[in-house]
């Protein structure tokens, strides 16, 4: 049933209602309406039968046409970058100068559309701009530069941290030691409740990382982790002992080691935030075993479409080794 048939039904009930009672003004009163618009509508029943009060069709009003013109936006654009210190009021009255009113705040949205309302944006364009000619600041140079960490094969690199998973019922406080290969994206995690030490950290490096690691046919050579408490003297010294380099990330630069931040990301928002929805868990051994189900999917199933995998799945890359 359309809006109109529910409308349509709707009067012919009231209208209906009254014949039936009697009292034209307590019915009104019961639905809201006015005695006016009952006497109008029911003098097109009478005349017109049923469909005599049916709500007559609207036509659509035509929308209110475009205030910039793509001139105007291709004016504005190139005055953003000729002047990427002023403001919209100023590329406004440089606009009224070739006869264009073009208010501020309709200067403003545009800005807004291309991500160019911050100063700071629109001088990153005209670096760029100095770039493509040969001309490069320094602050141009270190934007170019690649961020990304590199790792030629899979145990190259591997990205350690820990994560928060919060205080359950039962439980206690809960942290989840997380890993990711760099080369590949292969993720490992391991559940834990209580504080996390260093030889907590080392047992899940050497049980879980370094043995898969050895099964799919690669050696870890080195593991990348923030400044914890955790990854301190005494895991310095089992790195040592597994024969694996440690290297930290400076302080506060978190983002060094984004590819496992990332991972832990992904890990919350689609697993523990639904997991925690779904199912009660009263122990560890009931997180580690919804967690394990998770990074087999996120492993094996899960394709990634980032610069390194472009569409593969981790485990296509990082038990390579071992397939062939």
């Amino acid at each position: 049933m359309t809006l109109a048939d529910s409308i349509h039904v709707q009067r012919l009930c009231v209208l209906r209602e009254a014949e039936q009672s009697g009292n034209v003004s307590a019915t009104c009163r019961r639905h809201h309406w006015s005695r006016a618009r009952f006497y109008a509508l029911r003098k097109r029943l009478r005349q017109y039968g049923p469909d005599g009060v049916r709500p007559k069709p609207q036509k659509g009003q035509p929308g209110r046409p475009p205030r910039v013109t793509v001139e105007d936006e291709r004016q504005i654009l190139a005055l953003a970058i000729a002047w990427p210190t002023r403001g919209p009021q100023y590329f406004s009255d440089e606009l009224a100068r070739d006869g264009r009113c073009v208010p501020a705040t309709t200067v403003w949205r545009v800005l807004v559309r291309h991500g160019l309302n911050h100063r700071a944006a629109r001088l990153v364009v005209l670096e760029q701009q100095s770039a493509a000619r040969g001309l490069l600041v320094e602050r141009t140079v270190r934007r170019l530069v690649t961020r990304h960490l590199e790792a030629e094969h899979p145990a190259d690199l591997v990205a350690l941290d820990l994560f928060y998973v919060g205080k359950l019922k039962g439980v206690g406080k809960v942290w989840q030691i997380t890993a990711c290969d760099v080369a590949s994206s292969y993720g490992w995690a391991r559940v834990v409740a209580g504080e996390v030490t260093a030889e907590r950290v080392l047992a899940f490096l050497r049980e879980v990382v370094v043995s898969s690691c050895r099964e799919a046919g690669w050696a870890l050579r080195r593991v990348l982790t923030d400044n914890g408490k955790e990854f301190k003297v005494a895991f310095d010294a089992g790195c040592e002992a597994l024969g694996i380099r440690h290297t930290r990330t400076k302080p506060r630069h978190a983002w060094t080691n984004g590819v496992v931040e990332r991972f832990q990301g992904t890990i919350l928002h689609e697993h523990w935030r639904v997991a925690f929805r779904r199912e009660y868990f009263g122990s560890v051994h009931q997180l580690q075993r919804s967690l394990d189900g998770f990074l087999r999917f996120y492993n094996h199933q899960r394709s990634h479409h980032g610069h390194r995998l472009r569409g593969r799945t981790p485990a296509s890359v990082f038990l390579g080794a071992r397939a062939a």
